[in-house]
């Protein structure tokens, strides 16, 4: 049986999801992962920081908790979703000291200083004056370099493609795509592949397999692997799709991340 981890996941810590840690720990077990992640949102531009402090205070006692009496068949970790971190750069740096985190995402959900694309309608958005701030923050985001992975980074393409339906042509922001890509891989920070889209609307990972493609030709190596559930009964869907994609271009090995410490298993 092929190794399972699942290092992007929300209980309902996160303001966005419904799962407790308890349901989404039976979960796992039900699908005998090897290795699970919660990863709660810390989005520096929407919670303050007593709220976010309180936040992961509490649910860091309750994965210590379960760590300890849970007796639990797969490894359970701690980790955070940072995003937006280069908005408040003080405030990014103590909720990071906050807890011993396992793994640290980081990631980008809106243009800076705009809203999430996920309370927008993009429905008559300019796409430019969208996507090449995202795409210019993404990269300032991997050139900070103090988080272990760069997720979902297609992620407005969830909204603007799969929500509102609006065909997006890609090729003005190549160049972009790629200088990302070139910062991460001599940065050492993961590319997550994010398989949250393949039950959404977008019908596809984040990112899909032309840019995993363009970012192994680039000499990227370093994949990891995330649901982004914010429900029990999505934990580690899409996963093993995303694996077999990954396989199939080329990729051997992936990674996952304990004391943020890198280790890498077979594909």
């Amino acid at each position: 049986m092929p190794f399972l981890y699942d290092m992007h996941t929300h209980t309902n810590r996160s303001f966005d999801a419904e799962a407790p840690l308890a349901a989404q720990c039976k979960r796992a077990e039900e699908l005998r992962l090897n290795g699970l992640c919660i990863t709660d949102h810390c989005d520096v531009n929407v919670q303050s920081l007593l709220c976010a402090r309180t936040v992961f205070a509490a649910g860091g006692a309750d994965i210590r908790r379960m760590q300890e009496e849970g007796n639990l068949p797969f490894r359970l970790w701690q980790g955070i979703e940072l995003g937006e971190p280069l908005e408040d750069l003080p405030y990014a740096e103590e909720m990071l000291g906050l807890l011993p985190y396992d793994y640290v995402i980081g990631s980008v959900h809106n243009t800076p200083g705009q809203q999430d694309f996920y309370f927008m309608d993009c429905s008559s958005i300019d796409l430019d004056s969208a996507l090449k701030p995202y795409f210019e923050e993404l990269i300032r985001l991997a050139d900070w370099g103090k988080t272990d992975s760069i997720a979902h980074i297609t992620y407005p393409l969830r909204y603007i493609e799969g929500k509102y339906n609006r065909k997006v042509e890609l090729s003005p922001y190549l160049d972009l795509i790629d200088h990302l890509f070139r910062v991460m891989i001599p940065k050492g920070l993961a590319l997550e592949i994010n398989a949250s889209g393949l039950r959404q609307e977008i019908r596809r990972p984040m990112p899909d397999e032309r840019f995993i493609r363009r970012y192994y030709e680039l000499g990227g190596r370093k994949i990891i692997f995330g649901s982004d559930a914010h429900a029990a009964k999505d934990l580690a869907s899409g996963i093993p799709e995303c694996m077999e994609l990954c396989r199939s271009i080329g990729f051997e090995t992936a990674v996952y991340f304990e004391k943020r410490r890198e280790f890498s298993y077979k594909l």
